[in-house]
């Protein structure tokens, strides 16, 4: 095989990411062409972390040999986080529309699946009507799955607080129920949080401030949070392990990440809490990506995952017959008779589908705005964030004035600039004047905390 002549040089860009993913496609791309003979092979993008990949690797290939007798070699691609991945695969498939050499994206919120739907560069599983049997649509109002079954909730997430009870004892810090409480000036550095930039979960959870709270409230209440957050991690499991380690007493969490961590240093020092303001539950995706080069095992996989061996894997505690083998998992599962069925048996004690809460978290709009939100979360939280947690410490020693609290939280765009921005031609396709943009938006919000440190 003459392998140059798969490779076509990548457009010049910019942004660093944009080459290291022209990179990473061309090692996909040669690497899928070379194994798009063998039929018993799956390639997959997953934000997962290695203990997901290990027991649904090993255990599909269980599943597969023992119902189909034939082995399967799982080939995982990691491409970092769920942003990241959207990114790749969009980039990849502007450059080769009938397929990308990738069978399976698995992991991540709802806003990257809705968005490869919406640009038909997922593939339909007709299977998955049939798959889907015992398994609602919704789950505390959010979809479960998609009605034209192009996506999958493989799981389900809540998002809450990892609690350090330790160390907020011996610093007599408050023990807290509600999202807003995290904004508490005794909390000051001694909150984590994930950079939306690059954690799909993490702009999910901010994303849910806005819908829950409004947009103005919102921002305020997470600008009044980001000058109590330590530093704001690349990657979402750094944050609940810096809890589980004292460097942080509160962190934004995924029940998962937290249920990790609660498993390894015991439920006396560390608590997980569905905050009494709002509790948001997402799916966590999995779908089969267009001209997928292994549709049947892909599909197999699908099967699989949703279905209760699958399941299990989610569910129950390591060292169960039918639970993961060797490390524990622990997430929110799709079937609600599994809640009543294992209860006492499985780690897990929130039920989703008995949730009772006005609050709807909407991914349709959480996806138009996804790359506004995360952008400006981006230039005026975290790219200044030295300049806003100077101001905020000042404010907070002058008893935080009623005028400088509202300018410090007030957002530079309001809510319907921001859908008008999301749907401008120039955003969305001059990288020039995105670049531009997210630029003034820190210039200003550097001034403003600048200025707000100073004030007396």
């Amino acid at each position: 095989m003459n392998l140059s002549a798969l490779y076509t040089p990548p457009v010049a860009v910019g942004h660093r990411w944009e080459r290291l993913l022209g990179l990473a496609g061309l090692w996909i791309l040669l690497t899928s062409q070379l194994h798009a003979a063998d039929s018993n092979r799956l390639t997959l993008v997953s934000p997962h972390p290695q203990e997901v990949k290990a027991e649904f690797g090993e255990g599909f290939q269980r599943w597969h040999e023992a119902r189909y007798g034939t082995k399967v070699t799982m080939d995982w691609r990691d491409l970092g986080g769920s942003s990241e991945i959207q990114r790749f695969v969009e980039s990849e498939f502007r450059a080769k529309t009938n397929g990308i050499g990738i069978d399976i994206f698995f992991g991540g919120g709802p806003e990257p699946f809705l968005a490869l739907a919406d640009k038909q560069w997922l593939q339909p599983w007709p299977g998955g009507q049939k798959a889907l049997l015992g398994i609602p649509a919704k789950a505390a109002a959010t979809d479960v799955y998609d009605e034209e079954f192009r996506w999958f909730g493989a799981a389900l997430s809540s998002f809450g607080i990892l609690q350090n009870n330790r160390v907020q004892k011996q610093l007599g810090l408050p023990h807290v129920e509600r999202w807003e409480d995290l904004a508490h000036t005794n909390c000051f550095r001694w909150v984590g949080a994930g950079d939306p930039r690059s954690s799909g979960s993490m702009n999910n959870m901010y994303e849910a401030f806005l819908q829950a709270f409004g947009w103005n409230r919102g921002w305020h209440l997470l600008t009044e949070i980001a000058g109590n957050v330590r530093q704001f991690d690349r990657i979402s499991t750094t944050t609940a392990k810096d809890t589980s380690l004292g460097q942080v007493a509160y962190s934004f969490a995924i029940d998962y990440f937290a249920f990790i961590q609660i498993a390894a240093v015991g439920k006396n020092h560390l608590e997980f809490t569905l905050p009494k303001d709002f509790t948001a539950i997402s799916p966590d995706g999995i779908a089969i990506l267009k001209g997928a080069p292994h549709t049947q095992t892909a599909e197999r996989f699908l099967e699989f995952v949703l279905g209760e061996t699958g399941q299990q894997l989610w569910f129950l505690p390591r060292g169960h017959p039918d639970g993961p083998h060797r490390f524990s998992i622990e997430r929110l599962s799709i079937r609600p008779e599994f809640y009543d069925r294992y209860r006492g048996v499985s780690p897990i004690e929130i039920n989703p589908f008995q949730l009772q809460q006005t609050y709807r978290y909407d991914s349709r709009l959480a996806r138009k705005r996804r790359d506004i939100v995360r952008s400006l979360f981006g230039s005026i939280l975290i790219d200044v964030h030295p300049e806003l947690q100077k101001a905020w410490g000042t404010m907070i020693a002058r008893g935080i004035p009623a005028t400088d609290r509202d300018d410090f939280g007030m957002p530079p765009i309001t809510e319907q600039e921001a859908l008008q921005l999301a749907a401008n031609d120039a955003w969305i396709k001059n990288a020039e004047y995105r670049t531009r943009t997210k630029l003034q938006w820190q210039v200003n919000a550097l001034k403003k905390y600048r200025r707000l440190a100073q004030s007396r």
